[in-house]
């Protein structure tokens, strides 16, 4: 019988541990350090092998690096003396990523300052005659701001509240003494419902109502801006001056100037002081927007604020009442 062959078993080799490949990072790291950033904390963490942290370390260097170079495009935008020495301490520090907080928050307080300054300039120019109180409350607010959004919204409100005031008093101003007091003393006058601006070429310009909304009726208004049309257009041709013009049970007034008409839906019977304020309204109109009027195009977006000389209409009589 054969014998059995006999011998030691061999034994198999172990494969070796592949080792990390850190070279991708030490060619960042060597780039990041010729560009003069501080990443001496990394120099560490590639000698000791760990992949995981040194990926995560990286990744958040490349982030804030990212953002430094943001930060240095913003300082370079900002309106500073070059010797300013806080500006120039701060333009240091774009190298060091320790740094990023510190010059975010020189950025926010120099475009808070500005903002400032752009805010007090703009209540500077503002005539406040009669609106003293309200300017003085924000120029309080501007001393120690808290909300800049909430001070530029007041002062948006105050501007506005000047140039309506502005507009009633040119208003008031337009009319004589005599017709002051004669809308003093009108009883029982009718009321304004609804004011139509239209250029003589039958553009229109403007509406406004009184009327809510929802018991406006669109198609109503769409109707009786065709009829004004058709009428104002028979008159000038036949160079007639209309007046008056009954469309379905509404009464609407009619005034015109050299190149806009005005179409004044009213409730009651007119008054002949109604037709002066309308006038009077169109006049300022025709001095505002004369240089529009004489290259007028058709672009009524050129005439803004419209809504200001129905407003001043609307108001004139309310106190005829």
């Amino acid at each position: 019988m054969a014998k059995k062959k006999t011998g030691t078993k061999s034994k198999r080799s172990t494969p070796k541990k592949k080792e990390f490949d850190t070279s991708e990072y030490s060619d960042k790291l060597f780039a990041w350090l010729s560009e003069g950033y501080e990443v001496s904390d990394l120099t560490a963490l590639i000698k000791t092998g760990s992949k995981t942290k040194l990926k995560n370390a990286f990744k958040d260097h490349e982030g804030k690096i990212a953002r430094l170079r943001e930060l240095e495009v913003q300082l370079n935008e900002l309106d500073v003396d070059d010797e300013n020495e806080r500006f120039l301490e701060i333009k240091s520090f774009l190298k060091d990523l320790s740094k990023i907080e510190e010059i975010e928050t020189y950025l926010e307080s120099f475009k808070d300052h500005s903002r400032i300054n752009e805010l007090k300039a703009e209540l500077a120019s503002l005539n406040i005659n009669g609106f003293e109180k309200e300017a003085k409350e924000i120029i309080n607010k501007l001393s120690d701001p808290e909300d800049l959004d909430e001070i530029e919204a007041d002062i948006k409100a105050l501007r506005k509240r000047i140039k309506e005031r502005f507009f009633e008093s040119a208003f008031e101003m337009e009319l004589s003494p005599e017709e002051k007091k004669e809308i003093g003393v009108v009883p029982m006058a009718p009321v304004a419902e609804t004011i139509f601006f239209i250029h003589r070429d039958g553009t229109l310009l403007s509406v406004k109502s009184k009327i809510p909304p929802e018991k406006l009726s669109k198609k109503l208004l769409s109707r009786m801006v065709m009829a004004i049309r058709e009428q104002m257009s028979k008159a000038f041709n036949e160079g007639e001056h209309v007046h008056k013009l009954t469309y379905e049970g509404h009464s609407i007034i009619l005034e015109d100037s050299n190149h806009v008409y005005a179409a004044v839906v009213i409730n009651g019977d007119e008054k002949p002081i109604m037709y002066k304020i309308i006038l009077k309204a169109l006049q300022i109109m025709e001095k505002k927007y004369a240089s529009e009027f004489n290259n007028w195009s058709g672009d009524r977006k050129k005439l803004t604020e419209l809504e200001k000389y129905s407003t001043a209409i609307f108001q004139a009589f309310d106190k005829l009442n």
